[in-house]
């Protein structure tokens, strides 16, 4: 199984857009329920990791972005990045190198 295919160009020129989408619709949302209640930390970080993942599969849906095989793991990678990313847990340019370090030919 070759998952080079999965971390394409195009993965990584679509997830940054991806997470600032993820990030205003996840303030939208915690804003209109700050108003209404105190929402906990980890409320907020819920709702991000669940609106990043929606993004990203409406991102495969839509076609903006395709996948080598497993096509699933295109998206489960594409939703962790958003996910980790959006939550301000890492930097995209993080991410990128971490996985160009799977790899590096020996």
């Amino acid at each position: 199984m070759d998952i080079t295919g999965i971390f394409s160009e195009s993965f990584w020129y679509i997830a940054p857009i991806l997470v600032s989408l993820t990030t205003a619709i996840t303030g939208l949302i915690n804003q209109a329920i700050a108003t209404k209640w105190e929402e906990p930390a980890w409320l907020k970080q819920l709702t991000s990791w669940v609106i990043g993942s929606g993004v990203a599969c409406a991102a495969w849906g839509l076609k903006f972005i395709t996948f080598g095989q497993p096509i699933w793991l295109g998206v489960v990678a594409l939703c962790v990045t958003v996910g980790l990313a959006s939550n301000g847990i890492y930097d995209i340019p993080f991410i990128k190198s971490f996985v160009d370090k799977w790899f590096v030919k020996k």
